[in-house]
């Protein structure tokens, strides 16, 4: 079988191949430069019979691949997956079901917060990958042999590491643990997440301004994402976070205002003026009744002490238990939880069980 596929019939018979296999693993090579939704420009296929690249680019009809995507009874094995997913999504409008994720199931068997997957691939495979092609333009055709064998590299050892880390998974009586965070994962909506997390980040910048201030801004933000989604352009591009926060210490209520501050003044050019007052006053008429983000505003005196305890009890229980906390939750989750939050993964399924009903009642 060739090392990359663009020709219609051998990628049939590629799909036929992935779907009568109990595994593949994946990755995906992406562009995002210049554009708000990630182009897909190269997948990357492992199985116990191939290893191969198909050509995203190549005129190409998908629709096997779907079908295979959506197949329960294929298990997909990726490392780090969500960017993978969101890039597959935006391609296909669907995401892969039957998800293992190689990067989760590390973290629950004790190896470091994050891991790599050529640090895995050290580790159980016992094979060290180069890193001579980390800055390529998976755009450009035609791909030199280099840069083909090293995207084959980063699906060739999934299969290897996934069966390693599910024996030791199941030895630790977490394989379900893992099902249920990448059923979730392979659930999420992933554009409507990117944008939902890309306002969240600039309310926690916001979060030193008053209310009205944080509520103008938190409109501003969300007008940003629509005009970058309907024009796929990076959202700074549109208008960068430090002028949408300065707008929110400003809120100017006619053109001239705008004109009174230098970073300011181009945006007369991209006609916005009229789209960021109406933001502008649609966030001070919702000041009274907009919430700031849940876990970011400053902590009280009593909050931080709470905080360090929950914090040091975490790191205790997952260092026992020879867990990765970032597995478990993160600071941000301690918070709001410290705050009366309960809609957190840490208060369900199995995190609920291992420590967040014990910290419930610490509390």
């Amino acid at each position: 079988m060739k090392r990359m596929i663009a020709d219609q019939k051998e990628f049939e018979e590629l799909c036929k191949m992935a779907s009568d296999s109990p595994w593949v693993g994946l990755d995906t090579e992406f562009n995002r430069e210049g554009a708000y939704y990630p182009k897909l420009c190269l997948l990357q296929l492992s199985s116990p019979k191939f290893t191969v690249c198909i050509d995203p680019l190549a005129d190409l009809d998908f629709s096997p691949f779907q079908i295979f995507l959506s197949n329960p009874a294929v298990k997909k094995i990726f490392h780090a997956a969500r960017q993978d997913i969101e890039a597959l999504f935006v391609a296909f409008g669907s995401t892969p079901k039957h998800l293992f994720d190689t990067q989760i199931a590390a973290q629950l068997c004790g190896y470091r917060e994050q891991i790599a997957y050529a640090e895995l691939a050290r580790l159980i495979c016992s094979v060290n990958l180069p890193k001579a092609h980390t800055r390529i333009d998976w755009s450009k055709r035609p791909l030199s042999d280099s840069e083909i064998q090293y995207a084959l590299d980063d699906a060739r050892f999934l299969g290897q590491i996934h069966q390693t880390l599910d024996d030791q998974l199941v030895n630790y009586g977490r394989d379900k643990w893992v099902r249920e965070d990448c059923e979730r994962l392979s659930n999420s909506k992933f554009v409507d997440f990117g944008s939902t997390r890309a306002i969240q980040k600039i309310q926690i910048r916001a979060r030193d301004l008053d209310q009205e201030g944080q509520s103008v801004v938190h409109q501003i933000a969300i007008w940003r994402e629509t005009v970058a989604m309907k024009q796929n352009l990076p959202r700074e591009w549109i208008l960068a976070s430090h002028k949408i926060i300065l707008i929110g210490q400003i809120l100017p209520g006619k053109p001239e205002d705008f004109k009174s501050y230098p970073m300011l003044s181009k945006l007369s050019a991209k006609s916005w003026f009229g789209d960021l007052i109406l933001a502008v006053k649609k966030g001070q008429q919702r000041r009274y009744s907009y919430v700031p983000i849940s876990g970011h505003s400053r902590l009280t005196f009593e909050e931080k002490k709470k905080e360090k305890v929950l914090w040091a009890k975490l790191q205790n229980v997952c260092s026992e238990f020879n867990i990765a906390s970032a597995a478990v939750c993160s600071k941000k989750d301690i918070r709001r939880l410290i705050r009366g939050d309960t809609d957190l993964k840490l208060l369900n399924g199995w995190r609920e069980q291992f420590i967040g009903r014990a910290l419930v009642e610490f509390l």
